[in-house]
């Protein structure tokens, strides 16, 4: 495999579909600070979709300056992305209880567990990204390889 960054294509390729199809028009909500927001799956996949192909373009620009990406460095990003991710948009299948308010103790435990872990996936997912832009600069930064004939 001689471009590693080519494995996100597969992800936007999944997104698209997901934000085309039925399922994306299910929501996703967060509880944040006493507040609710509700995220329709279909604007996150399409968002994290175009972010995607700006990460793939950066990739190939890093790889445009040095002639190579560090395949170990690649690899964490694309694991650690898309496992938080994935786990964040697929939480966002799982149904809750009925809003008729008869919960009981187990449904509320199970909702608050749900929504603390896709607060933490996003806030995860996030910070992967915010190192992935450090690791751009820094190789930005860095000279470049020089080019041979």
């Amino acid at each position: 495999m001689k471009k590693i960054e080519n494995i996100l294509f597969w992800p936007v390729l999944i997104l698209l579909f997901l934000s085309a199809s039925k399922y994306g028009a299910m929501s996703n909500a967060i509880e944040f600070n006493d507040t609710y927001y509700i995220i329709v799956n279909s604007h996150s996949a399409g968002s994290f979709a175009a972010w995607l192909l700006v990460v793939i373009f950066l990739f190939k620009l890093i790889r445009r300056r040095h002639q190579v990406v560090n395949k170990k460095f690649a690899l964490t990003y694309i694991t650690l992305t898309l496992l938080l991710f994935g786990v964040f948009i697929g939480l966002g299948f799982v149904k809750g209880g009925s809003a008729a308010g008869n919960f009981t103790t187990a449904d509320l435990d199970a909702l608050m567990f749900r929504n603390q872990l896709k607060v933490a996936c996003a806030e995860g997912c996030l910070l992967v990204q915010i190192i992935f832009l450090i690791y751009f600069f820094i190789q930005i930064v860095k000279k470049p390889a020089p080019s041979g004939a």
